[in-house]
């Protein structure tokens, strides 16, 4: 029997609008509660594409085009979509078990069905035949397919099973629309109905399927519909299934939802959606709610029910008796929804590395089955975290803004240094090196400067230095090195490349590599013995091993004694420092083991080569457990000094740390652990309070005053934005540093300096061979000259493919009359241009050692005659970002002094683009054209040289770049290029240079200014060039981006292999690569 509402609640939904016409407000702001629904499929399809490729693509029909999300939104979706799939597949299976086994469920899902006894079946289909049905009610249900899945994965249990989808009006009539005019969905049912068959609000039914147009908060027509769908509701089990839908509705209404369907009958409750575990200025929370409120689809209840424990009470006290609350972080650490071998097996289908993030999504969503009836058993309510038993110490941390968006970067690694050496401590600098920027991995450091820049010279760098990396580490080794190790590009590139870092001479140097590539290792000093001890790590697979780094023996592995820790990586490990006889000791805790994090809290004495682990006592107010939970995780931060442990930031197994826990301070002493104080930061700064930090991709050094420093750090949070610390944050730690720091009334102030390029070194010249050593210089050949008498000509040329100077074409009277001054006189002084602004006369591509100027082209040639490094290739003036420059729209002023002559009518007929190239005193660097393009010069005269597409492989050009390091102005009679083929040619006014597709050449000016035009034009069918937008003209060929996915799925195959093998087969097929290259 359907149960009566408690006189405490409506009467009836109705009341909540039934029958009112919808404001014009009110209307546009249910449209945009729809549109979420056109995201929210977008990114199912991904999934399912990707993670169901065995199953039948329901949600390809409501998803015009395919787009593949990210790896942190494809695993979110897929966890979202496994959390309901297992509710309501084990609603199902209840279905066919008699009622004493769903007693002994007591409300929680079943990890998978049982074979059921022939009595049992008999007794079903009696019970069937009584009349009773299973209902699955999807509200709000947008373009979501859970019926076809569920009918395609669970067929028998599906069986006399009805699935309603409900949903506004206009959405269910779209969805109608798809499903009437696509077979593949319209032959799951049976029995269709015409629609003037239904009653209203039913817009499409069917024996398996029902679909009913209407606004949840009109609950009287939704009863109305649902009667009519299914006849007389007490006789039927209901599955109520809310998946981020009812929080964009009033919280009143959503409330009368939860509360209407606990009177149906038997019934059960899905409920997905946000939660703020830590309130709404928690950066994530923050993030997601400004991401709500400029779409205007405010999440409407989760201010008001803000944790599992809120959400836990919303339920209890609404009619249901049975409510089990989890997050999806926990979710995801629950066997009941996957298991360990399914958690991994993921890990198969899309490289993966983003669990912070992860973490911090799952945390902000909650998942309730809430159950009413017969079989529903009472569970008890979430337990409430116990941190706050743990004395608080508040502290200073002071904030210092940095200007726009200098500093952002994440996952990098800090160190600190002082303009005279590592021992001294005043006007210290932090550098913040490598690591990822908000569009990529970033070649470059952070420098930030204690005090101000007034009468400080400029920190530099001297040399090359590691490539491009993130989620490396950085260990003081004492003295002036600083040890940097390992790290990655993609998650399946690990490195294993090592470097010091000298403080006084600020240089790189490569030193020993690690035995295997690893990324996320742990590493910590061994006092001042110039030694590094790392555990843990990532590679092909967590690393379960020691290392012991020694500058002259390099990495050893060391002996484990003991209980062998778990092999994680992401882990804290930490020194304290030295014991008599050359024995260090420490803590190791956390990190990830099979996609969760671990509980281990392990103590280690290493006495070189063998380390020892065992368990550490952990003692406290909480009990070993609680504290457990706040002491082990990923990511964090561990700064010992002594006895005392620092923990910071990072994310927890089970639960989002709250401001009040992420920062712990620790009492490390002969093998126990306790936790001495949580703290608190009164913050401070220029403008008054600071912005509350995320330590999540974070650097911090503890400096020798006792404090910390944290630069850099952020988060993507999940598709709702991405997050960035704006500044630097200094923490107090109380008890440690000088004397005189601890009396210090304030904290220093910190200043972003600059950033600073490293050049990659290992992208330079290729270790010369024997034969090359002894090879004589590379000759160099002149290019030849030529004088066309017809287009015919050129045609031949351009099928010849080789490179040629054309003489004698008329180019217009641009020749005569261009000067640099005729060109700002015409095209005016302060029209703005984007020039490159270069520290020396050979730019570079690869190491960025120049920079993006916006300034008025008065000021770039008033930089040119004054003989600065400035370069300018001209952008097109409306849309620099998404047209190629043409040289008669974006300088209309210039058009009718350049003509392309009627030799060259190929050109015109086949342009891509028509540049501006002006240039004071510097090299263009050596890179390749993917179109062909005649050079023409204008004024002032340019050697340019050229090599052959064969010689490639001899130029260090790196994988996937069109762009090369190599000075060859400085290096051509080095035996590096000795086997090179170098073309050369001195270009005069009126003189054009023919370049073929894919020659490599570089460019140097032979007067103090140059003008010139350069004109790409396609001299292969459009079909063989690589769809999209491409500004330049420099975007590979087709064929050659596919052909690098296909490389990197070959290589992905070989994965699973030992090295040896992958390493074997793999170079394997490039030798047949190169022969069918060359054959």
């Amino acid at each position: 029997m359907a149960r009566k509402r408690k006189g405490t609640q409506q009467d009836d939904g109705a009341a909540a609008g039934a029958g009112q016409v919808k404001s014009a407000q009110a209307k546009a702001q249910d449209d945009q509660v729809m549109a979420t629904n056109s995201s929210s499929i977008v990114s199912k399809r991904s999934v399912e594409k990707l993670y169901h490729a065995d199953e039948p693509p329901f949600f390809r029909y409501f998803v015009p085009k395919f787009q593949r999300r990210a790896p942190l939104i494809n695993r979110g979706y897929w966890l979202r979509l496994r959390a309901v799939d297992v509710l309501v597949r084990n609603f199902l299976r209840t279905l066919r078990r008699p009622r004493q086994q769903q007693h002994q469920q007591h409300g929680r899902p079943e990890e998978g069905g049982e074979d059921e006894e022939d009595e049992e079946e008999e007794e079903e289909r009696e019970k069937r035949k009584r009349g009773r049905k299973g209902v699955v009610v999807n509200l709000g249900c947008g373009s979501d397919v859970l019926p076809w899945q569920c009918l395609t994965r669970y067929p028998e249990d599906c069986a006399g099973v009805k699935f309603v989808d409900v949903d506004f009006p206009d959405l269910i009539e779209r969805k109608r629309r798809t499903v009437l005019g696509t077979p593949e969905l319209l032959r799951a049912f049976t029995g269709v109905k015409e629609a003037s068959a239904s009653i209203a609000p039913i817009a499409f039914e069917s024996e398996q399927y029902v679909q009913i147009g209407c606004d949840l908060r009109d609950l009287g027509t939704l009863q109305k519909g649902l009667e009519a769908a299914v006849g007389d509701l007490s006789e039927c089990d209901f599955i109520f299934v809310a998946e981020v839908s009812i929080t964009y509705m009033e919280r009143e209404g959503a409330d009368e939802v939860i509360w209407w369907a606990s009177t149906v009958g038997n019934a059960e409750f899905v409920l997905l959606e946000q939660i703020l575990p830590d309130g709404s200025q928690h950066p994530f929370a923050s993030t997601m709610l400004t991401h709500f409120d400029k779409l205007n689809t405010q999440l409407k209840s989760v201010s008001s029910y803000p944790t599992v424990a809120d959400q836990y009470e919303r339920f209890s006290s609404r009619g249901w008796d049975s409510v089990n609350v989890r997050t999806l972080w926990q979710v995801w650490a629950d066997e009941t929804f996957l298991s360990r071998s399914e958690r991994l097996q993921l890990d198969e289908i899309e490289e993966f590395d983003e669990w912070e993030e992860f973490a911090l999504f799952a945390s902000h969503y909650c998942l309730v089955h809430a159950k009413v009836g017969s079989d529903a058993a009472a569970i008890p309510a979430p337990s409430l975290p116990v941190s706050a038993e743990i004395p608080a110490e508040p502290t200073e941390m002071r904030f210092n803004e940095c200007p726009g968006v200098k500093g952002q970067r994440r996952f990098a690694a800090a160190m600190w240094l002082s303009p005279g050496g590592s021992d001294e401590q005043t006007q210290l600098s932090v550098l913040n090196v490598l690591g990822l920027g908000s569009k990529s991995r970033l070649q470059s450091c952070d420098v930030f400067r204690q005090g101000g820049l007034d009468g400080k010279e400029p920190l530099t760098f001297g040399g090359g230095g590691p490539t491009a990396r993130m989620c490396h580490s950085l260990t003081d080794l004492g003295g002036n090195e600083v040890l940097l190790a390992g790290g990655r590009g993609r998650p399946c590139d690990p490195l294993k490349d090592c470097w010091l870092f000298d403080k006084e001479t600020k240089t790189w140097k490569q030193t020993h590599d690690l035995p295997t590539p690893l990324y996320r290792h742990s590493v910590t000093a061994l006092g001042r013995s110039g030694l590094a001890l790392l555990v843990g790590g990532r590679g092909e697979m967590a690393f379960g091993g020691c290392l012991v780094y020694h500058p002259e023996a390099g990495w050893v592995d060391c002996d484990i004694v003991g209980e062998k820790p778990a092999a994680v990586y992401g882990a804290v490990l930490s020194c304290s420092g030295e014991s008599s006889g050359g024995v260090f000791n420490g803590v190791y805790a956390g990190g990830l083991e099979d996609s969760l994090i671990s509980d281990q809290i392990m103590y280690w004495e290493a006495d070189k080569p063998t380390i020892k682990f065992r368990p550490m006592s952990i003692t406290g107010i909480l009990g070993t457990d609680a504290e457990r939970r706040l002491l082990t995780r990923f990511g964090a931060t561990g700064l010992q000094h002594g006895d005392v442990l620092v923990l910071l930031g990072g994310v927890a197994r089970d639960h989002l740390l709250t401001r009040r826990d992420e920062v712990l301070l620790c009492s490390v002493s002969k093998g126990e652990l306790t936790v001495t104080c949580q703290l608190t930061v009164e913050s401070s700064g220029a403008q008054g309070s600071a912005p509350r930090p995320l330590f999540v991709g974070h650097s911090a050094v503890l400096l020798p005053d006792g404090s910390v420093v944290v630069v850099g750090g952020g988060a993507t949070c999940f598709s709702m934005g991405t997050f960035w610390n704006k500044g630097v944050y200094t923490i107090r730690i109380p008890g440690l540093g000088t004397a005189e720091a601890r009396v210090s009334p304030s904290l220093p102030q910190w200043v972003y300096e600059k950033s600073i390029d490293i050049a990659p070194t290992q992208r330079s010249l290729p270790v010369p061979t024997k034969n090359q050593q002894s090879g004589e210089p590379a000759q160099i050949t002149a290019i030849p000259r030529l004088k066309l008498k017809s287009a015919g000509d050129f045609l031949e040329i351009v099928r010849e493919g080789r490179p040629a100077v054309l003489e004698g074409l008329d180019l217009g009277r641009c020749v005569s009359t261009w000067t640099l001054e005729y060109l700002v006189d015409r095209v005016g002084s302060d029209r703005k241009v984007v020039i490159h602004e270069a520290a020396t006369q050979a730019m570079d591509f690869t190491t960025k050692n120049f920079r993006y100027v916006t300034t008025e082209l008065g000021d770039f040639v008033r930089k040119v005659k004054q003989g600065e490094r400035v370069y300018l290739r001209a952008l097109s003036h409306e849309k620099p970002s998404e047209r190629p420059a043409m040289l008669a729209d974006d300088f209309p002023a210039l058009a009718a002094d350049f003509l392309l002559p009627p030799e060259l009518s190929l050109v015109e007929e086949s342009l891509f683009s028509s540049v501006l190239r002006l240039s004071g005193p510097v090299n263009m660097w050596l890179h390749y054209d993917v179109m062909a393009n005649v050079y023409c010069q204008i004024g002032g005269s340019k050697r340019l040289l050229l090599f052959p597409p064969s010689d490639v492989e001899r130029l260090s050009f790196a994988p996937g770049a069109s762009s090369s390091s190599v000075d060859v102005f400085s290096s051509l009679g080095s035996p590096e290029l000795a086997h090179t083929h170098p073309q050369e040619a001195v270009l005069s006014p009126g003189e054009v240079l023919f370049l073929p597709p894919l020659w490599l050449h570089t460019a140097t000016p032979t007067s103090k200014e140059s003008i010139a035009v350069n004109v790409f034009f396609k001299d292969l069918d459009s079909v063989h060039y690589a769809a999209g937008r491409d500004v330049y003209g420099n975007r590979d060929l087709a064929a050659y981006e596919k052909g690098r996915q296909d490389i990197a799925r070959i290589a992905n195959s070989f994965k699973k292999l030992p090295a040896e093998a992958r390493e074997f087969y793999l170079l394997r097929l490039a030798d047949e690569l190169r022969e069918k290259a060359r054959g």
